[in-house]
Parts: structure tokens; sequence; C-alpha cells
């Protein structure tokens, strides 16, 4: 079935897109509720039970090749231009030091290793690897004493909040908010590109952005993806974050982020620090709160990293002639949010829909008799996003996210289970390249100026 390429044009209303950044800031504790109450509309027998099991598959394996004929969008991309080693190579290397040599390189973070990751979630990173080729340097640092990858080799402990350097973290974000305490200082000591672990790639990130970063005929210094719930385009998510070395706005970012976090172990309370009094809060309708069981006080703790980029980026400071919005609006690339939830958007953040038509055969099936459903989503993620950006966030009973299915013990490969639309995606994600070019969205800043120093609380 050939299915004609389209561009997606996002015209949900804004209270949809405040869902759909809370689904990548939430995860569900209850399965038994969240399966007797289903996320959205679907079919309530075609859930899979939900049991969550941290458990590691012993090894890593790749989808076979599938079967590809040409299609709208797409092409083939040479092998030559692919990383050639075996899962087990490219292990390997990602689990020894590697020295900076450029600023092209891919950082992301797992505090407890490597080794510990899901094996999907290793899959991605594999992914990465290959898809890049030798320019691009992908590192996955820890938090682990001894550790060949401990983010303490490449950055000074200075860099870090008391509770990250003595261990000292609580509660069950641990995690998610280490991630945040090394992400900027790891851009700004050595430029690159952050990437969540939880990312699959789809477009090689000189495409994505890092061209028009590169390149001294453009203005800009620092990429990210809208979160749409801000018309103006001037909020990014900080699952992805693309940074020249020594950027100021990244310098910034980390040190009131390391000030709201001075004296705490967890994020409790961080909304309501001093430095965030007049930044705007994420506020979900009340009729939401009550529907998907969201925390608005939890939700704005817990996403105390953007609320530091707020300011910032609201913020001017004559005493370094620093302003927030007009360095925002001249310097920042900003992509849709398609470009990383476009999966959630199809699906309607409804996770067990996408699971379901992942899982749905493709290669045994005659090309006219295949699922439409599930080969529009696949065709659409191939050819009209940059990634894939599956997230666990912070604790709830109702919505159901791919990662928490994915997660399970039982369905460890159902990303690459042979013949399925999810080993195509897989497949297709390394091996597959866009026709389309990517442009910046226009940025026009809102919510205000803040007229202070950089750490200067004012009322």
């Amino acid at each position: 079935m050939a299915i004609p390429v389209r561009i997606l044009h996002v015209t949900l209303p804004w209270e949809s897109f405040y869902l759909i950044f809370a689904s990548a800031l939430i995860c569900f504790i209850n399965p038994a509720k969240a399966l007797s109450e289903p996320a959205i509309s679907a079919p309530q027998e075609n859930y899979v039970k939900i049991q969550h099991n941290r458990s590691m598959a012993p090894i890593i394996r790749s989808p076979a090749e599938p079967v590809f004929t040409e299609a709208a969008g797409l092409v083939r991309i040479p092998a030559s231009l692919l990383d050639p080693r075996s899962d087990a190579e490219i292990t390997s290397q990602l689990l020894r030091f590697q020295p900076v040599t450029s600023q092209k390189n891919i950082w992301a973070f797992w505090d407890t290793g490597f080794s510990q990751m899901r094996p999907y979630v290793k899959r991605n990173i594999i992914g990465w690897v290959r898809r890049l080729g030798p320019e691009w340097t992908v590192r996955v640092l820890d938090h682990v004493e001894g550790s060949p990858m401990n983010v303490e080799h490449y950055l000074d402990r200075t860099e870090f909040h008391d509770a990250f350097n003595n261990r000292a973290m609580t509660g069950p974000y641990v995690g998610a908010h280490s991630g945040d305490v090394v992400r900027l200082p790891l851009l700004f000591h050595y430029g690159g590109v952050w990437l969540d672990v939880g990312t699959t790639l789809f477009r090689h990130m000189d495409d994505i952005c890092w061209n028009a970063i590169e390149d001294p005929s453009t203005p800009y210094e620092i990429a990210g993806f809208a979160t749409a719930t801000h018309p103006g385009n001037d909020v990014i998510m900080n699952g992805f974050i693309a940074a020249t070395k020594g950027n100021l706005f990244v310098r910034l970012w980390h040190e009131v982020f390391l000030e709201v976090w001075r004296g705490r172990t967890d994020c409790t309370g961080v909304r309501n620090h001093p430095l965030l009094r007049q930044v705007q809060k994420v506020d979900f309708p009340k009729e939401m709160q009550e529907k998907f069981d969201i925390d608005n006080s939890l939700m704005n703790d817990y996403v105390g990293h953007t609320l530091a980029f707020n300011r910032v980026r609201m913020l001017q400071d004559e005493s370094i002639g620093f302003n927030g919005p007009e360095y925002w609006e001249k310097h920042a690339y900003v992509l849709s949010i398609a470009e990383t939830f476009l999966a959630q958007i199809i699906c309607k953040l409804d996770g067990q829909r996408q699971y379901d038509l992942l899982a749905m055969p493709r290669d045994s099936v005659k090309e006219e008799d295949r699922d439409p459903d599930a080969e529009y989503l696949v065709h659409q993620l191939l050819s009209n996003a940059s990634t894939m950006k599956l997230s666990h966030g912070i604790e709830n009973k109702k919505l159901v996210n791919l990662s928490k299915i994915w997660d399970m013990q039982e369905h460890a490969d159902a990303d690459i289970t042979p013949g399925t639309y999810a080993a195509f995606l897989r497949w297709g994600s390394v091996h597959l390249d866009q026709t389309r070019t990517l442009k910046s969205l226009p940025v026009k800043c809102s919510g205000g100026i803040i007229k202070a120093g950089v750490l200067e609380a004012v009322e």
C-alpha cells in the first residue's frame, strides 16, 4: 500500500499540547486502575498487562533487514555512510572513556550506567552511533564509582550541587534530575547535542540542527524542540538541546538551576524558589488535572530545569550585558514539537495504541493488505519526524506510555520483533533518510522581562 507523503501541520488546540507536554513527563504507578480506566479510547481488552520489571536482557539484539520498497519522502542511505561495526563492537566503545576532540558530541546520561538500561534504550543509542558515523562521538555517561564513563571524568565536581556530589539525592526521580545536573555543563564546556536516552533518531544530527548552528552565515547558536505550550515557540524541552561550546545562555541556565537546587535532595518545592517567582508555571486546566490525575504542583517541581530556562530567557542583566529575550529571538533554532512527539500526536497520547500498531505484522502481509493505521504511523515517523522521544516522567495513575510497556521483560524485544512495524521502524531509523528540509519556527518571546542579576531575586 503506497502511502503518500504528507507534512503534518499541527493544529491541535493549546490544551492538547499541554497534555502532550504532560505525557512526556508522566508514567503511571497503579497498573490495575490504569487498565480499568484506559487512556483516551483504546479498547480495554487490548491492554497489555503492565508489570514493571527492571531486569535487563543479557544481550542486545538488532532487527533483521525488513522488506523495503521506495516510499515517498524516504531514500535508502548508502551503507558506506553508516558505521559498519557490530552491536557488540559499538557497545564496547560506549563503555570506554572517549576524549573530546571536536564539538560534534552526543551527550547522554544514565545514572546507573549503560549496562542497566532497558534493551530498547540500548538499541536507541547503538542506532545513534551507526547512523551518525565517525564524525560524531556518542557518550553515555553515568555516576558509578570506578566507571570509565563516570561524568566526573569530564566535569569538575564544582559543576554539580551537593546532593549529586554526595550521592544524597532522594525520591523517585533521582535518575531524571541527575541528568538535569550534568546536561548543561557538558554542552557549555564541550559543545554538541544533549539527547535523552529514550530518543530514537530518524535524521542525521547535521540535518536536524547542527549544520544551521555551525554555518557562520546564520545567527543560530542553540537549538531545541518547542514545548508548544507557548504560542511564541519561546520555550524548549530539555530532552534535546544543541549548543556551541562556551554558550552564555547555557552557562546562565545552569547557574540558575544549581541555585534553585541549593540545599535540596529532591525537587519538592522548587517551583516556589524566589528566583522563579516571576516565571510562568505550567498550569493545566482543572478538568485535565482531574481527568488525568495530574498534580500541578508536583509537575512544576519536576520541571524545575525548564523553569530555570524560562528565567534566563526572561532575564535582562545589565551588569553582564545579557538580554535573554533578545538573545533567544535572534539565536535560537526552534523546531516543532511534532519533530519529537509525532507518535503521541497521531495516536492521541495513547501509548497502548502505539504499542498495538507497532506490534502488527508487516513483512508477512501483502502490501495492499497491510493495516493502514500502522502503515501511516510508521511512514509519518520515518518521513516527517526528526526523533521519537519515549518518556517516563512523573508518576501517574491514568496515562499509559509506550515506554512503560517496552520496559517490561516480556516485551524486551518488542521493538525488533521480526516482521513487525516496530522492527521496520527500528531498521528504518538507521537505514532510511528523509528528503524534506527543516527550518526554524519563528520565535517571539512572551511572559515578561526580569531586570535583575542572574541570581538576584526580585519582587
